[in-house]
Parts: structure tokens; sequence; C-alpha cells
């Protein structure tokens, strides 16, 4: 599949690189003007892999994405990592869904860049951490369910787009963890189903 990427630093170029192993063909915007726009152009499936801060300038750059999927990897987190920007009655991937032109998104937050980039997202036992895929559009949420198996994650369908007011969250807290130490910690979140 033909992925654009708009946002280009550590996280999307992760997933760049694993999504390219995969198979996919991967072509990047680097948030200057026009090339944003490109990376759409290309794409069959667009991915954006921006701060919340960068969804306005990086979704006006691109304009209607022509009923292409969004994955909105996006997560409403404050500039500094404080806390989110937005939470429980809203999400900042409802926020890119509004401001997303012609774009069927899916919000599914995927692990930690650093994960993406080792060798092997697998943690104890063999077991990758989840993504839980939030959408509204059945079709659209298959596609980025393939792309997060992909990735080697495990895809959790976890119902509406509304329902990324929780998973962000849940991100925040693992955000929390992972940085509150002198040593950043490897860690990520795996749904248990007995």
């Amino acid at each position: 599949m033909n992925l654009g990427i708009i946002g280009a630093g550590r996280l999307g170029t992760a997933l760049g690189d694993r999504l390219g192993l995969a198979g996919h063909t991967i072509r990047y915007g680097t948030g200057a003007a026009g090339s944003n726009s490109e990376a759409v152009e290309f794409a069959e499936t667009v991915i954006l892999a921006v701060p919340f801060a960068g969804v306005d300038r990086a979704l006006s750059e691109v304009g209607d994405l022509g009923g292409r999927v969004l994955w909105s990897c996006v997560n409403a987190l404050k500039p500094d990592s404080s806390g989110l920007a937005v939470g429980f009655d809203n999400s900042g991937s409802e926020e890119v869904a509004r401001r997303a032109r012609g774009g069927r998104v899916v919000a599914a937050i995927p692990p930690f860049a650093s994960a993406i980039a080792a060798p092997s997202l697998a943690y104890d036992r063999d077991l990758p951490p989840s993504v839980f895929v939030c959408g509204d559009d059945p079709e659209a949420k298959a596609v980025i369910e393939q792309l997060v198996r992909d990735l080697g994650a495990d895809p959790v369908d976890a119902g509406s787009i509304t329902m990324a007011r929780y998973v962000e969250a849940a991100m925040m807290l693992l955000v929390s963890l992972a940085y509150s130490g002198a040593q950043p910690r490897d860690v990520g979140l795996r749904l248990l189903e007995r």
C-alpha cells in the first residue's frame, strides 16, 4: 500500500521504517509548503504523526483528503508532556476528525517510537503491545488494524472515535510511567482476555 506520513519526527520515521519493511511504499511530508500535500496525493492511506499543537498546520497544508483513510497517531499531550490538552469530554482524535476535510479518520496511538524501531515489538512472553483502534468507519478501521498488525502489534477494536477520549488518557499514563524516572522505561500496554 502507498502510505503518506505527515510528520517525519521520531514516531513518523519509526512507523515508516517498520511499515516499509512490511512491504508498504512510504512517502514523507516534511512540513514544508507543498510536501505534505504531495505525500497525501501519493497515498492510499495517510498517517498523521505530529504533536497535537501541529495538527492545524499540518491539515491546512494538505487540504481535502479526498476520502482517504487518515490514521491519527496524535495524542492530545500538552507541549511539555505534563498532561492532556483535552480529555474525557473530547479527544485529540475527535479534533483531528473535525479538521480533516474529506478524511476517514481512525485513531490508533501506536507504541513508542523507540519500541517500533527495536528489532521486535514483543515484550514478556513474546506478547506484542496492544494498539486500541477507534473510529466510525468499519472499512477504514480494518485498514488501520492491518497496518497495526504489519507493525507487529496487536490491534484491538475499541469502538467509535469517541472512545479515543479514554485511550488517550491511558496513553498519557503510559508516557508518565515511561518518563517519570531518571532513565526512560520501555513499557507498553497489552489487553489480556481469558
